[in-house]
Formats: C-alpha cells, structure tokens, sequence
C-alpha cells in the first residue's frame, strides 16, 4: 500500500511540480480557506473561474458544498507545489486530515481578469 501512495505522490508531483518565484496560487489557497470558514459564501465565488461560476449558474445552485466545505479537510499542510504555464496554473497541497490520514488536493486555476480563479479540485485520500 506504501507503493502506491508514493507512485500517487509521485503522479501529482510531476503533474504539478514546484517553482520557486512565486507563491500565488497558494496565497490564493489561503484567502480562499479563511474566507470559506467564515462562511462568506459570496466572497468565495469572485474567487472561481468563469468556468465553474457558469457551472453553478446552470445548475441554479445557491450553495457549493464542496466549494465551500473541501477547505476544511487539511488540519495539517505538510508541503505544497505550483507550477504556471500560460493563463493555467496547478497548487497541488499535501497535508493530513482527521486522524492523520494523508490527504492530497490538486487544484486547478485559471487566470482570468487579472486573477487566478479556481476552476478545479480533485481530492485524493490516502490510505496510509
């Protein structure tokens, strides 16, 4: 099972790799997780792509759980990894959840307006 979560780590980590000039994508993070556990659900979707805000218009959803709620799942960050190209961008955040059990979000962005929005998250929880 340790084989797996490393070849998994391994996957994310050349999909995202790490780049030193900037920490923008994971300042973004940040805001984003402080302001979703304040509740400020109004503030999180200027925060969005306009991919996903259509996403939610279509739907005629007035919530986003998992937009909301995916900030609360890491109580503690281990590392994390950026990599820009063009207006695309990937955070890739490892970190552990409740009981200690290793947790890796990817995170898509888009850079759009001037801004990165988030566009995209995929969550993977591993099993050691």
């Amino acid at each position: 099972m340790k084989h797996i979560f490393i070849l998994t780590l391994a996957l994310v980590l050349v999909s995202c790799t790490a780049t030193k000039e900037s920490k923008v994508l994971f300042d973004n993070y940040n805001t984003y997780v402080s302001e979703a556990k304040k509740n400020k659900s109004k503030f999180i979707l200027p925060m969005l792509s306009s991919n996903r805000v259509n996403q939610i218009n279509s739907l005629g959803e007035t919530q986003f759980p998992v937009l909301s709620e995916f900030p609360n799942i890491l109580y503690k960050i281990a590392g994390h990894y950026q990599k820009l190209e063009g207006n695309i961008g990937c955070l890739t955040i490892n970190g552990y959840g409740e009981n200690d059990k290793p947790i890796i979000l990817s995170i898509k962005y888009l850079y759009e307006n001037k801004k990165w929005g988030l566009d995209f998250i995929e969550i993977h929880y591993a099993d050691s």
